[in-house]
């Protein structure tokens, strides 16, 4: 997609208003050479960033008795990698019509290959969950989810956060332009793209909302939205010396929201929705009030406004619905804000009265406002909603469990958790393939089974495979030398040495700087030739290990140890040895290359880990599986030690307790052993 050049940005404290900015290209087409600088030029945003964005987007459709017809064409239109939340709160009983919404989701997502949920707000299972969960002010008397656009977009925003999702949007499913929703996907991707920051927004404006009067005539904004941009922007000009413009799109029903800021919005209920998004984010960020949250205002939030391409094309609902049910809350939120000027409160008492929807000495109504869902228990909530969720995927019988984190996953009386190394055992030591071990590893999934990987790779290499296997659980890197946290894993805080990207990494080894210090003092030590992987090329290492060269060049970016090569006659062997340990380093062997590292092993960081799942999960039943002598500590150290065999199909000798020796090369020994894991008994002793 290609957008006009960032144009001047308003700050309102922390906030960031950003002008609204035109899409110029729908698709810009694969990246080429240019001479002209992007700074200059307008924005191009390359298709793979929108898609990665849109992988970890969910969209929520609130749809309440719709054309069945419309519905399709709005499916038709979300992005295929976007996850699909629909919020029904469509009539029931003799007639419906969650019946034909779900058969139609169904056939959809069948036809498709994709998959999705459907929620009616008025499930009693969800009322249980959300009051179990302490959020019961969405109920009604009845301990119900009350009806309202709010409350069905807060259940979307409570099960994207419970999905592990990064991102949440809302389309209305009353829009008959499949080209336009799959038009604002697009832009809350870009949106998402233009901001540095973890608290973002973005929110659309309609470059065309068609009337028909007699004939087709394509108005630029709808009259409510006019009224309410006016006084949203009076309400930020008074608290300045400058007057301002900047929001155009105070009631964008079309909007996208980071769930992490998502998650610390107070929310209006029924139609005040979209506009006290917006107050929440200047009451909480701007700095008129006493913060909120240090780290949101340390990092600033975005409010990204797009103008669309696509007309906005929908069910018209009549004049008084616009006053009374939209225009009427969007005002109430800006009047009742705490940090509203009174002159902005006579100025919209006076346009209520003019319109008619308060008697002259009347007063502005107020709203009913919903806490922040960061309130809400989300483990709690995934945990509770584990036991239903089945019943709201389709196609009937995706395994949605598998997409929660870990710590929402259902648990088993007896909780389990497998260790496990990864070349040679899950990966199959020549070919380096796990399809053997595949549809094990999927059942573990399925049963909520978290997989740790501990393995002398890099976090480089182990992000590849935990992508492709989609396991998102905490990992151990180069042989303990660091474990990898993400960042949303464990409720309760712990110690951390450095933050990269999502996740939390506790450092137990030294630097691969200063282990490769002590390395160069070998020269002369040594009997036996030692060439190590960081004087090697990305080529060289290929050659040596049968990596592909992407692999090879990700096996290069250690952080905490060096692979060690040692050619010689087994007296050599042992000399090297010696002097290794010597300048002070310790090593593994992972049966083909040695491994020299300062502080840390397997066995100390599995330990580690595990105190971390007992504080948060409880009391766990631990399973290691490994296939060499660099694995024995981690497999001392869990409570059912499995070892698979070797290429040469025999098992390597180690001096672990009960240790399970287990038939079968790497990921083929891997799956009978996550067999035994899930009750099974394919081992041998």
């Amino acid at each position: 997609m290609r957008i006009e050049s960032g144009k001047q940005v308003e700050h309102f404290g922390a906030v960031r208003l950003h002008p609204v900015r035109r899409v110029l290209e729908l698709d810009s087409g694969v990246r080429i050479p240019s001479p002209i600088k992007d700074s200059v030029e307008p924005q191009r945003i390359d298709r793979d960033v929108i898609a990665g964005i849109q992988r970890e987007l969910a969209i929520v459709l609130p749809i309440k008795d719709e054309d069945v017809k419309v519905f399709e064409g709005v499916l038709s239109g979300i992005p295929h990698d976007c996850l699909m939340i629909v919020m029904s709160n469509s009539r029931r009983g003799e007639i419906d019509n969650l019946k034909k919404e779900r058969e139609i989701l169904d056939r959809f997502c069948i036809a498709t290959k994709r998959n999705a949920l459907i929620v009616h707000q008025k499930d009693p299972r969800l009322g249980e969950a959300l009051a179990d969960c302490g959020y019961s002010q969405i109920l009604d008397e009845k301990g119900l989810v009350r009806s309202g656009k709010a409350e069905g977009m807060l259940i979307g925003i409570l099960l994207a956060m419970a999905l592990g999702k990064e991102y949440v949007g809302f389309i209305d499913t009353d829009n008959y332009i499949p080209g336009a929703v799959w038009e604002y996907a697009q832009h809350y991707a870009v949106g998402f793209s233009l901001s540095d920051s973890p608290y973002v927004m973005t929110r659309l404006l309609w470059r065309y909302k068609p009337k028909m009067s007699g004939e087709l005539y394509f108005r630029k904004w709808g009259r409510v939205s006019e009224i309410t941009n006016k006084y949203v922007n009076h309400f930020i000009s008074a608290k300045g010396r400058f007057e301002t413009d900047i929001i155009k799109t105070a009631n964008a029903g079309e909007h996208a929201m980071s769930l992490q800021l998502a998650k610390k919005l107070t929310y209006a209920t029924g139609y005040g929705v979209e506009t006290q998004e917006l107050m929440s984010i200047f009451e909480q960020f701007s700095g008129l009030a006493s913060p909120v949250d240090k780290a949101v205002m340390e990092k600033g939030v975005d409010i990204i406004q797009t103008e669309t391409i696509n007309p906005h094309v929908h069910e018209e609902r009549g004049e008084e619905h616009l006053l009374k049910d939209i225009l009427m809350p969007s005002l109430s939120v800006i009047y009742h804000n705490p940090l509203c000027e009174d002159g902005t409160r006579r100025l919209i008492t006076r346009h209520l009265i003019e319109l008619e929807c308060i008697p002259r000495d009347g007063e502005v109504p107020s709203l009913l406002m919903l806490p922040p869902p960061e309130t809400v228990d989300a483990v709690k909530f995934g945990r509770l909603m584990d036991r239903t969720l089945s019943d709201y995927a389709i196609p009937k019988g995706w395994p949605v469990g598998v997409s929660l984190p870990p710590a929402a996953r259902k648990t088993r009386e007896a909780a389990k958790l497998v260790f496990t190394d990864l070349d040679g055992t899950l990966l199959h030591p020549v070919s380096y393939s796990y399809a053997a071990a595949l549809d094990s590893v999927r059942k573990l999934q399925e049963a909520g089974i978290p997989i740790v990987f501990c393995s002398a790779k890099t976090m480089a290499e182990q992000q590849v495979y935990r992508h492709e296997l989609g396991i998102a659980d905490p990992f151990i890197i180069e042989n303990g030398a660091a474990i990898v946290v993400p960042k949303d894993y464990f409720r309760f805080p712990f110690s951390f040495s450095r933050i990269v990207d999502d996740y939390f990494v506790i450092e137990l080894g030294a630097p691969y700087q200063e282990v490769r210090s002590k390395l160069r003092k070998l020269c002369g030590k040594q009997e036996a030739k030692v060439t190590c992987f960081g004087d090697l090329t990305t080529e060289e290492v290929s050659k040596v290990t049968g990596l592909n060269l992407l692999m090879a060049a990700l096996a290069k970016q250690r952080e905490y140890s060096e692979t060690v090569i040692i050619e010689g006659d087994k007296k050599q062997l042992q000399s090297t040895l010696a002097a290794i340990e010597e300048v002070g380093l310790s090593y593994t062997f992972g049966g083909r290359f040695y491994e020299a590292c300062l502080g840390g092993d397997k066995g100390k960081a599995v330990k580690i880990l595990l105190e971390l799942f007992k504080l948060n999960f409880g009391d766990a039943y631990t399973v290691g599986i490994g296939d060499s002598l660099n694995d024995a500590e981690m497999l001392t150290a869990v409570d059912s030690p499995m070892i698979v065999q070797t290429g040469d199909k025999r098992w390597n000798k180690l001096n672990v307790k009960n240790l399970k020796r287990v038939s079968g090369i790497g990921p083929e020994g891997w799956a009978r052993a996550a067999s035994e894991v899930l009750g099974g008994s394919s081992h041998k002793k």
